[in-house]
């Protein structure tokens, strides 16, 4: 099991990849009282219940020291800063219980490294298998690993880049491209979604078609793909903004997200303008239901599913929860530390659900303001604030 933590950074959905560069530095305050530093974000990586990673990013990150990375291998009670480096590691994501991949600033180049002992020593990859320095990590079963290799196309570009795939058979230490035909061109595409060694499924936003999702389907490991279901914009006027796939035991969720916003007549602040909708397969992805509507929200449109198999879903202090694959939905208050606001879930495993919360009652968030990492143990009802050691 992987999780990973997925950052909807103002109006778009995006993989917070690790930069080099942390956010922009703001102007110079005008006291001369020492500042207090405040992370305004947070990446959270689980590779099972127990050992996970969190980087932790502020206004002030420098270029040379890139944001703070934490470790736990007990399920959240613990964190340790990941062991320092003459090249810093910049961003890490878990493999398994004791290996994990990482990302370094080899001399202002990016360069994979691994480690086999918990983070606590490196080796660099003898190959990098990313054409492109993507914007997403690995997904593993097991030992074999599959890596996109794909970022978006800058802003009024028309060209868009095809999508690749690298495979590994062990742990990551080596990788080989597949021929992946068959897999559109797109403007949005999620992780792959690995059901055993030859069967996977990638769900995407056609870039011909804005309007339509799909999901394709591979059955031979990944050298060929074809269209397993597709996904018209069920609402008029508004614009897909994403797709994500969740698999519980046998079943398989498709939760797409439909936005209001960017268009002539955006709503304002703190409008409801996310609109999610949700189908479900019980055959692993060979046919799937029909899209059921879900919460309409202010902030994060997506969900994430738990131990349990249920949907959960924040919308500042309202936990929406659907016990039936996104069929029906009810809505419990969260209970949040005093002054914090939840802005969207980030991960959850067993045990444990994570959320990204602000300082502010100002939601949707748009970026900047100081943050807080939360942690639920009852699912999602009462929260407590993640507190990180000095590093």
């Amino acid at each position: 099991m992987m999780v990973a933590g997925l950052g909807l950074l103002a109006i778009g959905i995006v993989y917070l990849r690790p930069s080099l560069s942390g956010p922009a530095t703001p102007s110079a305050p005008r006291a001369r009282t020492p500042q207090v530093v405040q992370p305004v974000f947070f990446n959270v990586s689980f590779g099972d219940a127990q050992h996970g990673a969190v980087q932790v990013f502020s206004p002030n990150n420098p270029p040379d020291r890139p944001a703070p990375i934490y470790l736990t291998s007990d399920g959240g009670r613990t964190w340790r800063p990941v062991t320092r480096r003459a090249y810093p590691i910049s961003g890490v994501t878990i493999v398994d219980q004791r290996r994990m991949l990482g990302e370094e600033a080899a001399g202002g180049t990016p360069a994979l490294v691994t480690s086999e002992d918990d983070g606590r020593t490196w080796q660099p990859l003898s190959v990098d298998p990313r054409h492109f320095i993507g914007s997403s990590w690995p997904v593993f079963l097991g030992s074999d690993g599959w890596w996109l290799d794909w970022q978006p196309s800058p802003p009024g570009s028309q060209q868009r880049a095809a999508v690749a795939i690298w495979h590994t058979s062990d742990g990551g230490r080596t990788w080989a491209r597949l021929k992946a035909s068959g897999i559109p061109r797109v403007s949005y595409v999620d992780r792959v979604q690995v059901m055993d060694p030859r069967h996977g499924l990638l769900a995407v936003i056609s870039a011909e078609d804005p309007g339509r999702a799909m999901i394709v389907a591979t059955a031979d490991g990944g050298d060929t793909w074809e269209p397993a279901a597709t996904f018209d914009n069920p609402m008029v006027g508004t614009r897909l903004f994403a797709i994500r796939l969740f698999q519980h035991e046998t079943l398989l969720l498709a939760s797409l997200a439909v936005s209001s916003l960017d268009l002539q007549a955006p709503p304002p602040p703190g409008e409801p303008a996310m609109s999610t909708f949700t189908s479900v397969s019980a055959d692993g992805g060979a046919t799937w239901g029909p899209l059921h509507p879900g919460p309409v929200t202010a902030a994060s449109p997506l969900a994430v599913i738990d131990e349990g198999g249920r949907l959960l879903l924040l919308d500042g202090h309202r936990l929406w929860i659907s016990d039936d694959g996104g069929v029906t939905w009810e809505a419990r208050v969260a209970v949040m530390p005093q002054g914090l606001t939840p802005v969207f879930v980030i991960a959850a495993v067993p045990g444990s659900v994570y959320a990204f919360a602000v300082h502010s009652s100002d939601v949707p968030w748009r970026g900047g303001t100081p943050a807080a990492l939360l942690r639920s143990r009852d699912r999602g009802i009462h929260w407590a604030e993640v507190r990180f050691p000095r590093s």
